[in-house]
């Protein structure tokens, strides 16, 4: 699902963090002041996206990556890897492009989504670049180039398939560092390249530019300052590759008094999904719930609607039925023959698992009910809601309760005993606890309340 026209799109960016909104940039200081649903595209404190392909199979790839980080210098303990995009080569291999994010920045936007009494999804900035990425790369190879401060993002692939990645920084945000930029650029294009069969086809540039209006009296700087806004320097690059140049289009937004940002995130976030986003399932969910809620609620009520007169039809039908079967039974006794046709069998059992199936809630209203039990700063990584041939539920929660141990003990047991109070019944409890969390595997089961 795409981002509604509603919802506010902040960009937290290069240290500086902006809501666009018609026609303007406004600079934020708290991200709350916003009201309403937001979509917050980050470089979570300026991280760099990371291409590798580890010797794990697919569900484990982000522990191996995380491993082999640590080994090398560059992730802690708690460092968060952010995946973008994977891809399992065989059952132990896996190709993986991620951003790997310092734990103490990741909670600190986890923390300010759990205090906002809106929707608040995080979105990697690098997870906008692949989702252009996969739009543009139908059939061709193509560079997907990100300009913002003094640096260039790029991204190569093929079909959605991420090939390489890389940051290029220039030492200065000026026109002759810009246009050194240009060969540092294209030598390290080149050693992307190198293992990559055929040629470069396409770059889709975008940007993210910060510059202010020189004065009147001294114009010069203002011709310098739209140079540096201008996205022709990476056409000679294309033209040296042979490669077709589309850059995405760029609004002006502005900020206060001569400032002003030019970027083309607003072209690019529209391929940008909900799926996407680095927020944890539950939070992803409750957004797509209440933006469907709508729509599913006609749809129930025609359901229901059409269940209640099917089930008026199939009871009619199903009397009549069993009228026709004890006259056909009177009459085989007679005859000897079999009393009635398996076709109608089938019939008649259908109609009674339709009147079953009328008594199971639905997964809005189990998601509602857990999400009403919550108690305290409960965060879940894993939800499994099953309904099995009886119509039982059966719910599987994974989670972690960020605070010390005594308060995560008791906010755990009160979110247990809500949902058992909801007709829940523990099946298994699991609890494991280190010096920052506590973490837990809940098995829950749940009867058809008549």
């Amino acid at each position: 699902m795409k981002k509604s026209l509603q919802d506010a799109l902040i960009v937290d960016l290069d240290g500086a963090t902006c809501l666009l909104s018609q026609g303007r940039a406004d600079i934020l200081e708290e991200i709350s002041s916003v009201p309403g649903n937001k979509w917050v595209l980050t470089d979570f404190g300026g991280a760099s996206s990371r291409y590798m392909t580890v010797e794990a199979p697919a569900r484990y790839a982000e522990i191996v990556v995380h491993k082999k980080l640590q080994e090398m210098g560059d992730a802690g303990e708690y460092t968060r890897i952010c995946t973008h995009w994977k891809r399992a080569r065989g059952k132990t291999s896996t190709e993986i492009f991620f951003t790997p994010v310092e734990g103490r920045l990741y909670s600190a936007y986890e923390d300010r989504a759990y205090d906002d009494a809106n929707h608040h999804l995080v979105f990697s900035i690098h997870a906008l670049l692949y989702a252009c990425l996969r739009e543009h790369s139908r059939n061709q190879t193509v560079l997907v180039m990100f300009e913002h401060d003094r640096h260039v993002d790029l991204l190569l692939g093929r079909s959605g398939h991420v090939l390489a990645s890389s940051r290029v920084s220039s030492y200065a945000n000026m026109q002759d560092a810009k246009e050194n930029q240009i060969d540092t650029v294209a030598q390290e294009l080149r050693t992307m390249l190198v293992d990559i069969q055929g040629p470069l086809e396409r770059i889709v540039y975008c940007n993210w530019l910060m510059g202010a209006d020189a004065p009147s009296e001294t114009q010069p700087m203002a011709k310098e300052s739209t140079r540096l806004m201008a996205a022709e320097w990476a056409v000679p690059l294309a033209r040296e590759f042979n490669a077709q140049f589309k850059p995405l289009p760029s609004q002006r937004y502005a900020i206060h008094g001569h400032a002003f940002v030019v970027t083309s995130i607003l072209d690019a976030v529209q391929y940008l999904g909900v799926e996407e986003s680095s927020s944890p399932v539950l939070d992803r969910w409750r957004y797509l719930a209440q933006r469907i809620l709508p729509v599913a609620a006609l749809g129930a009520v025609l359901m229901v609607a059409g269940l209640y007169m099917g089930g008026l039809w199939l009871q009619w039908h199903s009397a009549l039925l069993l009228e026709e079967t004890r006259k056909l039974t009177e009459t085989t006794e007679a005859m000897r023959v079999n009393p009635l046709d398996p076709a109608y069998q089938k019939v008649v059992a259908f109609a009674d698992h339709l009147a079953h199936l009328k008594r199971a809630p639905t997964l809005q209203g189990i998601l509602s009910e857990i999400s009403d039990a919550l108690n305290g700063r409960i965060v879940f990584d894993q939800v499994i809601i099953e309904y099995d041939h009886d119509i039982k539920i059966k719910t599987t929660l994974k989670g972690r309760i960020k605070t010390d141990f005594f308060q995560a003990s008791q906010h755990y047991e009160a979110f247990v005993s809500s949902l058992t109070s909801r007709h829940f019944r523990v099946v298994h409890s699991e609890l494991s606890a280190d010096i920052a969390e506590l973490q837990f595997t809940l098995k829950l089961e749940r009867e058809p309340v008549l």
